[in-house]
């Protein structure tokens, strides 16, 4: 029924307050999958700044629907947002993500004959084509502050990273020795997964929604990290990667699955209406009709259904579960952080941990690491043209770019700026060119 209904697992369904629904409002959220924002990351977020419109029309304009507001709207909101005491005031990123939620929905509507016109105005301005001379001319949306950061990237050193890990996540004290009150669970399992987000890159989701069977193909004699491709229905636009996972991580994994996660799975049977079961050979589920299909084209909800075993004696066939063996849900890895970290600041330890910011923590250090690899081999002090510059910079960021799933380098060039904000890395690179460039120059 609700696949008949065209709803999608983690889907966002407004209501209002009397518990009335606006069926055209709705039905933008199941457009999306076909507009380019597939993630229900990125479905939440467009829900989250609809409802705050919704709730400013209703409230601070005359009770005015979405589908009736105005510029008039737009300026009182923008003034509500971002002009307000500075305790209630937003920042420009926050209100410039909110109008590209609101523009994507005015400019579906348009397109849907449910408005004429929108709220927003346009202007023109050029911008040069990726990768050519063309100019384009590009229809902007007026309301958009320009004085906005780009991004909000935040990360976290390598230090302080194992002290939240340690002491927030594992409950230790900060010498490392054991805490006697501690009194968290599931310690070791939040720890590991922190640790394999830490060394991958890897998003909430992608690594929330490995499969036992997933790695188990992942194997490479004789190196420290191994390789591992990540299936596109996992990953965010729906792009595969190959991704490496450090053996040592691997280890723990292993150790996790022949420990705490058996334990956990044999506590209760698995909650699961229409369950898709682990073939034999462990590349493809089939369902109750015997309809088979491969592993790799699951999405993150189907994956929650996955069985192994036999009926009466099943398990659910992702990696991580809880103390009862069911799938640990991403509101219970977020909740963890936000524990932790409020535990290391009992501790003096001022850390603000998110599974997102060990992606940034990743893409930071490794950035750093990739140019270090490469700077030695390609610069060349007499190259006047600047083609060893764009070697150092480029290859690096290409590499850093298919290991975090971006669609475009550009999206990877935030990490340069982190790299200059983290002055220890860039000296650390320096440092190191000094001693191998020793004797060079008499």
């Amino acid at each position: 029924m609700v696949e008949r209904a065209g709803l999608i697992d983690g889907m966002p369904f407004i209501l209002a307050d009397d518990g009335s629904y606006d069926r055209d409002l709705n039905r933008f959220f199941r457009a999306c999958p076909g507009m380019g924002a597939r993630s229900p990351n990125t479905w939440r977020s467009y829900a989250r700044d609809i409802l705050v419109w919704a709730r400013f029309l209703g409230e601070r304009r005359g009770g005015k629907t979405v589908w009736r507001a105005d510029r008039h709207d737009v300026l009182a909101f923008h003034r509500a947002r971002r002009l307000s005491d500075a305790a209630f005031r937003i920042s420009a990123a926050s209100w410039n993500r909110s109008v590209a939620a609101l523009d994507k929905l005015y400019r579906w509507a348009i397109e849907e004959g449910i408005i004429t016109t929108s709220p927003f105005s346009y202007g023109v301005t050029l911008r040069r084509a990726a990768g050519t001379h063309a100019v384009l001319a590009v229809a902007m949306n007026r309301s958009r502050e320009r004085a906005a950061r780009r991004h909000d990237m935040r990360y976290i050193d390598l230090g302080r990273y194992l002290l939240f890990r340690d002491v927030g996540l594992r409950g230790r004290l900060p010498n490392g020795s054991e805490d006697p009150t501690w009194r968290g669970r599931n310690g070791e399992r939040n720890a590991l997964l922190a640790e394999l987000l830490v060394t991958t890159g890897l998003r909430l989701t992608e690594g929330g929604s490995l499969l036992l069977a997933d790695l188990s193909r992942a194997t490479d004699a004789g190196s420290r990290s191994v390789p591992f491709d990540l299936p596109g229905p996992i990953s965010k636009g729906g792009r595969p990667r190959r991704i490496r996972i450090p053996r040592r991580v691997l280890a723990l994994i292993n150790g996790y699955i022949d420990l705490e996660r058996a334990v956990s799975s044999a506590r209760s049977e698995p909650l699961v209406s229409d369950p898709l079961w682990l073939a034999p050979d462990g590349t493809k589920v089939g369902d109750a009709a015997g309809k088979r299909v491969r592993l790799d084209r699951l999405t993150p909800g189907e994956r929650r259904r996955v069985l192994i075993g036999a009926p009466g004696k099943a398990q659910h066939a992702l990696l991580w579960l809880t103390e009862g063996g069911q799938p640990v849900p991403s509101a219970t890895w977020e909740a963890a952080f936000r524990r932790a970290c409020a535990r290391c600041r009992r501790f003096g330890i001022d850390v603000d941990v998110t599974p997102h910011t060990l992606r940034h923590t990743f893409a930071v250090n490794m950035l750093s690491m990739l140019i270090r690899e490469q700077i030695g081999a390609v610069f060349d002090p007499q190259d006047r043209h600047g083609a060893a510059y764009r070697r150092i910079l480029g290859d690096p960021l290409q590499k850093l770019q298919h290991l975090l799933g971006h669609a475009s380098v550009t999206s990877t060039y935030i990490y340069l700026d982190s790299l200059a904000e983290a002055q220890e890395l860039v000296e650390a690179a320096a440092d190191r060119w000094a001693e191998e460039t020793t004797g060079d120059v008499e």
